[in-house]
Order: structure tokens, then C-alpha cells, then sequence
């Protein structure tokens, strides 16, 4: 097989930049810029790894997470790209740009996450299945093929899709084209291979990893470089690791740190779970008979472990790397075994703790809540709408002032989004009405998941008149 990484490393970009730069890795050095420049980034710092509303500074926030994602990215990138290059694959000069692709991905991979974390994605998705065909209904939307299939983008709502809208779409402060990353930081972000509303199925194409809003621009990006659709993009598999690594260790550090399990806790339940799960093999990797200090005894041994033999696999297993058509990067019978041991651990001491699912069952009340109160926009009749983007009077008779507040509080830079994007359309076509109400809600969602965790809160508290001191 003949690797081309010089399309695999590929610097369009869906405008042309207007910076010339010395390099082509300057090209990823410039999107990693964009990314921790950007607001979506910094809102990281108030949204929940798993504790939300957290008080203690210790226990890591989605940002905190994203950046120790991106430094066991990097490493394990890093190996990979040196093994490639003495494989002779690919020549020295292209290890940097590997290793710059995959730290963009791993501070991307949760930027679309909405507050609250997967609990507010079960919200938003059960809420569009309530409720959207009454609304649309009620705006005198017709309901057919196509806004079936448009409604998929909240019906199977994720935050990967939606971070991939964040990134492409929604910081339009410039323009239309958001962050403008190059196409190799777009893809490397791609976890998931299929559009929503698309056959789902294993591996890759088990969630969509982009909306129907997007659809066309990934569709573009797969024909320029002449990709087969639904396969992943090589590099992908490096920032899916470094995740699973990352919040596999972390979300039992957090619990240690916030006294929720003992570190004996972990080991005895680990262990437990091991022999249950795989009887009299042993465990790959050395478990500590006293652990003093989870974060050196446990993380940075058991991870250093996990990312050579991650790092190993790529090139044994290279053409289906290279081809997007493998499975996952950390084998399932090797030392994955050992990441879903820790996995179940966490399932069973931490995620079903009283205050993990406490804050969850708020987290989960407070997004249906928002939802519910900013979905009088989207009952609302084109026309009626209209006079909010325009800033003109409704007609004569109708009373509008809530819906015009609650206009008033959506995030400017979202409404400019959604102005883009109805431009675009034929007004004169019969999908229009259906085409602007499904952009109409993704500018109510993009709203509300744009939300750190405690600013959803004050807005909920302040729309049900609980609160109205809200920053």
C-alpha cells in the first residue's frame, strides 16, 4: 500500500488564509491559537468532567481533562510519529505535524459538550422527541421526509457533532467560517463517521460525529481529499486513546480527591471486577498492594504503559489505521481489558455516588427547563420570528413581549450564525419553511449548550423567578 501523509496532513482550509507562514506545521500551530483563543474553550473552565458546580479547584473541569487529554495526545503521538519515521513511512519533518494535529483534536474532543455533560445531552435529545413536532406544528411547519430528517440533528443531539458546529460555524465574529482550522484538525476531531439521521452502527458509526448542518461542509472536505466517506481519519484513533486513557484514570483521582472512594476502595473493587470478568488471567499491568498517591502510583505508570502498547498496535496494525477502517487504537484483549475494569469501577463507587447523581438529576431539570421556557420561539410563526432578527414591531394585535426578552437573551454571535446560514437558502422554495425552523432550533440549542454549568443554572433560576441576580 503507498501512504500519502501529505494528504493526510493536508493545510486547506475552508477559506484561504491571509497569513502566509514559513511552515506547514505553523499551519496547526496556528489552529491550536484559534482554538485556546477562542470563548467555547475557555467556557471549559465551568463545565462539569463529572462533578458539576464543584467548589474545589482540584478536581478537573472539562477544561482541565481536555488538557491532559492533549498532553498524553501528544506523547503518544509523538511515539507513533517515531516508529512511522523509522518504518520509513513517512520522513522526520512530518512527526511535528502529527503531533500538533492530534493536541488540536484532544482540546477539541469536548468543546461541544453542553453544561451538565451527558445527562444535559439525554435531556436535549428526550426533549426533541417530546416535543418538537408539536412546536413545529404550532409554527405551521410541515411535517414530512425531510423534517424527519433534518430533526435528527436533536434527536440523536451530541456533544461531538455539536463541536464540530462550534468550531466550523458558530465563532462567526469574522465570518461564516467560524474558526477556519485546517482540514486535518477538522477530521482528527471527527470521533464518529456518520451524519446524524444516518444508518448507525458499530464502532465509528455508533453516533453521528456531525449534524445535517454540517453535512455538506464534511462531505467537501472527504471529496477534496479524496476520502471514502464513513471511514475515520487516521489520526482520530491517537485522540480517542489519549480520552479513554485520561478520563479513565482522572474520574477515579477526582473521586479520591473528593472523598467519595479510598484508594483501597479502588483496588479491592478492581480487582474484584477482574477476576469476575476474566477468572484466572492475570492482569497485564502491576496493581500496587498500598497505593499513597493515586496520580503517581496508579495514573502515570499504568498510562505510560497503556500509550507504548497503544503506540505498538498502530504500527503492527498500520493499513487499517491508515485506511480508518479499524476498530479502536488500545486492544480490547491487551491492556484495554484493564481501561474497562477501571471503567466499571468508576460505574459502580463514583457515578452512582449521591452527589454525582444528585447534581445530574439538577443538571438534567435545569437544560429541560430551558428549553422549555426559549421554546416559545420556535412555536412562533415565520413571520412573527422575522420581526426579532430584523428588529422591526410585530404586527398589530399580537403580544410577543416575553418571546421578544427571551429573544434578547440568545448569544449575538448565534444569531449571526443563524443569519449566515438562512441567507443561504431559497426563499422561494417549498423547504424553506422547514429548513429555516430546523436552523431556528439548532440557534435555541446552540444557546443553551453554549452554557457553562452554572450559568444554565442562573438562567433557569432567573426565568422561573427564583433568582434574578444573574451575571
Amino acid at each position: 500500500m503507498v501512504y500519502d501523509y501529505d494528504k493526510i496532513l493536508c493545510i486547506n482550509r475552508m477559506r484561504s488564509s491571509t497569513v502566509n507562514r514559513s511552515s506547514k506545521v505553523d499551519e496547526f500551530y496556528s489552529d491550536r491559537s484559534r482554538i485556546i483563543y477562542s470563548s467555547s474553550f475557555r467556557r471549559l473552565q465551568q463545565k462539569a468532567q463529572v462533578f458539576s458546580l464543584e467548589p474545589n479547584s482540584s478536581v478537573r473541569t472539562r477544561l482541565t481533562h481536555s488538557i491532559e487529554v492533549s498532553d498524553l495526545g501528544r506523547t503518544l503521538a509523538n511515539k507513533i510519529g517515531y516508529k512511522l519515521y523509522e518504518a520509513k513511512v513517512i520522513e522526520e519533518s512530518k512527526i511535528p505535524m502529527i503531533v500538533a494535529i492530534v493536541e488540536n483534536a484532544c482540546l477539541l474532543h469536548d468543546i461541544g459538550n453542553p453544561p451538565f455533560g451527558h445527562f444535559g445531552e439525554a435531556a436535549i435529545q428526550e426533549w426533541a422527541d417530546k416535543k418538537l413536532k408539536e412546536l413545529a406544528g404550532k409554527a405551521g411547519v410541515a411535517l414530512n421526509e425531510l423534517f424527519d430528517l433534518l430533526i435528527s440533528d436533536f434527536l440523536e443531539f451530541d456533544g461531538n457533532p455539536q463541536g464540530f458546529r462550534i468550531i466550523s460555524k458558530l465563532h462567526c465574529e469574522q465570518d461564516e467560517y467560524s474558526l477556519n482550522l485546517t482540514y486535518a484538525t477538522l477530521l482528527c476531531g471527527l470521533k464518529y463517521s456518520r451524519a446524524a439521521g444516518e444508518a448507525n452502527g458499530a464502532g465509528i458509526l455508533k453516533k453521528p460525529g456531525y449534524f445535517q448542518s454540517e453535512k455538506e461542509q464534511v462531505e467537501k472536505i472527504y471529496n477534496d481529499l479524496n476520502m471514502e466517506k464513513h471511514r475515520r481519519y487516521p489520526l482520530t484513533y491517537i485522540m480517542e486513546a489519549a480520552d479513554d486513557i485520561a478520563y479513565c484514570l482522572s474520574d477515579i483521582s477526582d473521586g479520591i480527591e473528593k472523598r467519595i472512594i479510598k484508594p483501597d476502595d479502588f483496588t479491592t473493587e478492581f480487582l474484584r471486577i477482574w477476576k469476575e470478568n476474566y477468572q484466572d488471567t492475570p492482569c497485564p499491568i502491576d496493581i500496587p498492594s498500598k497505593i499513597s498517591h493515586f496520580s503517581l502510583d496508579v495514573s502515570v505508570k499504568w498510562s505510560r504503559k497503556i500509550v507504548d502498547e497503544a503506540a505498538d498496535k498502530y504500527i503492527k496494525n498500520h493499513d487499517a489505521f491508515y485506511t480508518g477502517q479499524a476498530n479502536q487504537l488500545i486492544p480490547e484483549d491487551g491492556l484495554g481489558r484493564v481501561l474497562e475494569t477501571i471503567k466499571q469501577v468508576s460505574r459502580k463507587l463514583l457515578y452512582k455516588s449521591a452527589e454525582a447523581e444528585n447534581i445530574e438529576l439538577t443538571g438534567y431539570a435545569v437544560i429541560t427547563g430551558l428549553l422549555d421556557h426559549f421554546s416559545r420561539l420556535l412555536a412562533l410563526p415565520l413571520e412573527d420570528f422575522s420581526c426579532f432578527i430584523k428588529d422591526k414591531k410585530v404586527p398589530s394585535g399580537k403580544k410577543l413581549d416575553l418571546e421578544r426578552r427571551l429573544f434578547n437573551r440568545l448569544g449575538e454571535r448565534y444569531v449571526k450564525s443563524y443569519i449566515h446560514e438562512t441567507e443561504k437558502l431559497d426563499h422561494d422554495s417549498l423547504e424553506f419553511p422547514i429548513k429555516e425552523w430546523w436552523l431556528r432550533t439548532h440557534l435555541i440549542i446552540d444557546h443553551i449548550n453554549g452554557m457553562t454549568d452554572d450559568f444554565a443554572l442562573a438562567t433557569y433560576q432567573m426565568l422561573t423567578g427564583i433568582n434574578t441576580n444573574i451575571y
